[in-house]
């Protein structure tokens, strides 16, 4: 009787939720608006989905205040830790995962057919897929909100899968938020939608979690122009900036011949950089890399050029015989590094520009050392590729900079360096 009973109201349920989906679909309401409506509707029948995470609350609810938070962060934990950025976080204050999870973490269930957002929607949270199959379109146009087969909505172009892990919308984090398109659900699936808000009241209480926060938000927001590609794609902006801090300047240097200048000008431009709150690279730790250790490691050197910005290279008459300075220099055309030829001026050094017979040495071997074109061919480059390399640099209008004149004109150089300098 009991089991009649419930496949009565089951089925009761079905037909409505029907004629609720009807309703809505004749009277053009918002995608996100009948979405609501219809995951209430299920919920008067919990079954399905909705069932399993009305066990969950009711699990939750049930245990002490201890097992509840360590749960949460044993469950939800995993799932948000695929972001770089809460990856730093975490590693910043080991605790803030777990209060995260607790407090501005809540799962979202969108039913299969259904928005989980819609374009120019206010935005009030970060969003993991937990489960589900999810689609995306962004600055799209869904055609049709509610086909007549009751299919997947079918929008004007190929939408974009987000797969079990991505995050979405981490934007509102750090600035007021609309979503640039539609998050669609092919299947019923949960999201983890930790909401902005509290996340700025907990990140506030942490001293060393908002010092990061406040460095990372002012890099994010240097690109707002940007932003609406980060919807989805935030992923490859924080694991750019957490996993490693970028250089806006990297000094490339012939050391027994400039290496007290290269020393004075990482010095005064750090100054200005960091005395600078415009400058992209005032909150960089490490601004402007001098490799002051005499880097031997190829892989530490290719690293620290392709994590900067500016190839900075200080030109003087040894420079280009230097194996070292070479490869940094194809590294940084390799990696599309801006580059920065700076001329020192200074009595008794004058750097000789490269001419044909320079370039044309390159390729027998007069101009270079058999063992710097024996370090270059290791890593893969042809003597025609590092022709086409030393070549870019002489492109640019070389700068001067005087390091024996007085502190005012060194600086008056540096500034006109740094309004060379990018920031991608």
């Amino acid at each position: 009787m009991t089991s009649a009973v419930m496949e009565l109201k089951e089925a009761i349920g079905v037909n409505l939720q029907r004629a609720c989906r009807k309703y809505l679909r004749e009277r053009n309401v918002s995608m996100s608006f009948a979405g609501r409506v219809n995951k209430h509707m299920l919920a008067q029948v919990p079954s399905g989905i909705l069932g399993k995470m009305a066990q969950e609350r009711n699990l939750l609810k049930a245990l002490p205040l201890t097992l509840q938070i360590e749960l949460s962060e044993m469950v939800r934990g995993p799932v948000i830790l695929n972001s770089p950025l809460l990856v730093k976080i975490s590693q910043t204050n080991s605790l803030m995962v777990r209060w995260l999870c607790h407090l501005a973490i809540t799962p979202e269930v969108t039913l299969a057919r259904e928005a989980c957002f819609g374009n120019r929607e206010i935005c009030k949270a970060m969003r993991w897929v937990d489960s589900g199959e999810f689609w995306y379109m962004q600055d799209h146009v869904v055609s049709s909100v509610y086909p007549d087969t009751e299919g997947t909505p079918a929008p004007s172009e190929m939408p974009l899968k987000v797969k079990r892990l991505e995050s979405l919308s981490e934007a509102v984090l750090w600035t007021k938020w609309e979503h640039c398109g539609v998050l669609l659900a092919e299947t019923d699936g949960v999201t983890l939608d930790l909401n902005a808000e509290t996340f700025g009241q907990l990140v506030v209480n942490h001293e060393r979690v908002w010092a990061f926060a406040v460095k990372y938000a002012k890099r994010f927001l240097l690109v707002s122009d940007r932003l609406p590609a980060f919807e989805l794609g935030a992923e490859a902006f924080a694991a750019q900036w957490c996993d490693h801090e970028r250089h806006l300047v990297f000094i490339s240097h012939f050391k027994m011949e400039s290496g007290t200048e290269a020393a004075l000008v990482q010095q005064e431009m750090s100054n200005l950089i960091h005395d600078d709150p415009t400058n992209p690279g005032c909150d960089l730790s490490a601004a402007v890399f001098l490799d002051s250790e005499d880097l031997k490691d190829l892989r530490q050197i290719k690293a620290e050029v392709k994590r900067s910005e500016n190839l900075l290279i200080l030109l003087t008459p040894g420079l280009l015989y230097r194996p070292w300075c070479l490869l940094e220099i194809v590294i940084a055309v390799e990696n599309e590094v801006n580059l920065l030829p700076v001329v020192i001026e200074r009595p008794g050094v004058t750097f000789q520009f490269p001419t044909q017979e320079f370039y044309d040495g390159l390729h027998d071997g007069r101009s270079i050392s058999p063992e710097a074109m024996e370090l270059i061919q290791r890593e893969g480059n042809t003597p025609d590729q590092l022709e086409r390399a030393i070549r870019q640099v002489f492109l640019q209008i070389a700068l001067p900079f005087s390091p024996h004149k007085s502190a005012r004109i060194r600086q008056a150089e540096l500034k006109d360096i740094l309004k060379h300098c990018v920031y991608s």
